[in-house]
């Protein structure tokens, strides 16, 4: 499996912008042979509907909202989980990294890797990452900080996507988004999507997705790709694996 050249040039000439889905968190905690539901089998076990948003909303309604952090985190939270060969790898080779995750498995790896690091989280401004520093950028928030939650798209922060709408353009103009650990038939890589081409103000640059945990149908893969997407198949710890490969052969 090969890693797209625009992405690998990228990476080895340090313009490329990682961004990391709940698909990596999966992958690590099956690995350690644990539990963590994927976004479908989420929504079921709050309301039995396929958008997880919808789910977590209608929860909050019947229950409010500590009850709604407290049963993601304890499915989400993974404290139990080490960090995959993904996170460990995505830690050495980034100096920044977008996450839409909530848990804390990047800041494990990097905490036992003996890198230093920062959080950013929603409202905070938008910074470089060093060989000194990785700065690992929470897209919604995480559980460390639950006022930094984004779950149902209501909250104050929600809007915020942790930096001003310039600060991304910049990112998204200069580097090469790759996408891993997301599933482009999944609402948190749709909601993800939706809001970089907010901030951006029209349909993204050309992107690339690393499409985890299996194949996907042709109406989706038509849907991305007319919107500038190009995908290939490879779960996360793959594509990192083959993306060093390439960059360092």
């Amino acid at each position: 499996m090969n890693v797209p050249v625009e992405v690998v040039e990228a990476a080895s000439q340090g313009r490329c912008a990682l961004f990391v889905g709940r698909r990596a968190s999966l992958e690590a905690v099956v690995d350690a042979d644990g539990d963590y539901p994927d976004q479908r089998a989420l929504a079921r076990l709050f309301q039995g509907r396929i958008s997880l948003r919808e789910a977590c909303v209608a929860y909050e309604q019947r229950l409010g909202r500590p009850a709604l952090e407290a049963a993601l985190k304890a499915h989400l939270a993974v404290p139990d989980a080490s960090p995959g060969s993904f996170h460990r790898q995505a830690v050495r080779r980034f100096d920044r990294i977008f996450t839409s995750c909530w848990d804390d498995l990047l800041e494990r790896a990097a905490a036992e890797a003996g890198r230093a690091y920062r959080v950013l989280r929603p409202g905070q401004a938008l910074v470089d990452g060093s060989p000194e520093e990785l700065v690992i950028v929470k897209l919604w928030g995480d559980f460390a900080e639950p006022e930094s939650l984004v779950i149902t798209g209501r909250e104050p922060a929600a809007g915020a996507l942790v930096a001003s709408s310039k600060d991304i353009r910049t990112v998204l103009r200069r580097q090469v988004c790759f996408f891993v650990g997301y599933r482009p038939d999944e609402e948190e890589f749709d909601l993800l999507f939706e809001a970089l081409s907010e901030a951006y103000g029209g349909e993204l640059p050309r992107c690339h997705l690393a499409v985890a945990q299996g194949r996907i149908s042709d109406y989706h893969w038509q849907k991305w790709v007319w919107r500038g997407l190009l995908l290939f198949m490879a779960d996360p710890s793959e594509a990192l694996e083959a993306l060093e490969a390439q960059v360092d052969p």
